[in-house]
């Protein structure tokens, strides 16, 4: 694999020298100390102030860097006097920092929206991206369980620039022609890698593999969840009955895909909006008759956990689930996806 190097002091006006040309998006701190990917400025001295900001640190950003491709709310097309105006945003993206995880979601839904009906929306966001991977030396979360899920902590594929982390600077994996354009259009910020380069890689990643303490039966799990006659009800019910339907779990998980339509008009004028939906949710599913096929709360209960490690896995060989951690450290009373594992794979109650 062709690799260059980067010192970490040369981060900020590789970003600087960027903005000019791409939509940036990197992990910022902002004011309640919550660290998430948000856009740089593209000059002066909002620029500064936020590259002041920028976290590459193994720290959780709350919500994945999906929203930039499929916003929390968006307006897919505004309408008037019988005329309709779709709308659409391409503009080149340059997404620095992201969890191998989080590449994984970000893969994930892009395979979602181009299968069957390809929602051109979603496709004209990333059309023109350029994904910059930082693998992490320690897990962000005692939650994550990304090598019992195998999509981290480093990627082995999908990304266009791979950072690996070393003492003052960064080995550089180039993983796609793009990464490769952009290391030669911003030469000046990279230099050749040492005879060493590919050893200490080996080592750090070997390193941050084995930091990971939280490790679940992930085959077991998936082995089990497709099997016709495999149904965990009474798991669902408790769950069912301890979760409080909050939505969080599903709001910062990478990989939900969940969304309502809905039109903001006034006479004859308007807009048609979507925004984020989630599958646990009683009307998500309440029929305009008012029947609902999973009027039970832990009849929606299951349908997360069939969706992650069924359904997903059926279709696309792939399953909803990247090891995150997110929905455990966020519900308010303990229920996550690696708890639920444990109990289907040990026989035994956690939850």
């Amino acid at each position: 694999m062709k690799t260059k190097e980067i010192a970490k002091i040369d981060i900020k006006n590789l970003l600087k020298e960027a903005v000019k040309e791409w939509n940036v998006y990197v992990p910022q701190r902002n004011l309640g100390g919550d660290v998430w990917f948000d856009l740089l400025a593209q000059q002066g001295r909002e620029l500064d102030r936020a590259l002041e900001n920028i976290v590459l640190d193994d720290v959780d950003t709350v919500i994945s860097p999906k929203d930039i491709f499929f916003p929390q709310l968006e307006s897919i097309f505004e309408f008037s006097g019988g005329k309709i105006k779709e709308m659409f945003e391409s503009s080149p993206k340059l997404i620095f920092g992201v969890r191998s995880c989080d590449l994984k979601g970000i893969l994930f839904v892009d395979d979602f929206y181009k299968r069957n009906l390809e929602d051109k929306y979603y496709l004209s966001r990333i059309q023109n991206r350029l994904i910059v991977v930082k693998g992490c030396l320690n897990p962000p979360l005692s939650s994550c369980f990304c090598t019992s899920t195998e999509t981290g902590p480093f990627a082995d594929a999908g990304y266009d620039l791979q950072l690996i982390e070393t003492q003052d600077s960064y080995v550089v994996e180039m993983g796609s022609e793009k990464g490769e354009e952009f290391i030669k259009k911003y030469t000046g910020f990279f230099n050749d890698s040492s005879g060493e380069a590919d050893k200490i890689v080996a080592q750090e990643k070997k390193k941050a593999a084995e930091s990971l303490e939280l490790k679940v039966d992930f085959p077991e799990a998936l082995r089990q969840m497709k099997q016709e006659d495999f149904n965990p009800e009474e798991n669902y019910r408790r769950i069912g009955e301890r979760c409080l339907y909050c939505g969080g779990c599903l709001y910062v998980c990478p990989t939900c895909t969940c969304f309502n339509v809905f039109d903001n008009s006034r006479d004859n004028t308007g807009e048609r909006l979507r925004n984020w939906d989630a599958c646990v949710f009683e009307g998500y599913t309440r029929e305009t008759s008012g029947h609902n096929p999973r009027k039970e709360k832990w009849q929606r209960t299951s349908r997360r956990y069939e969706h992650k490690l069924k359904y997903d896995y059926r279709v696309t060989g792939m399953s909803g689930c990247i090891g995150c951690g997110r929905c455990l450290s966020t519900c308010p009373v303990g229920i996550g996806i690696s708890k639920f594992i444990q109990e289907i794979t040990e026989k035994r109650k956690i939850m």
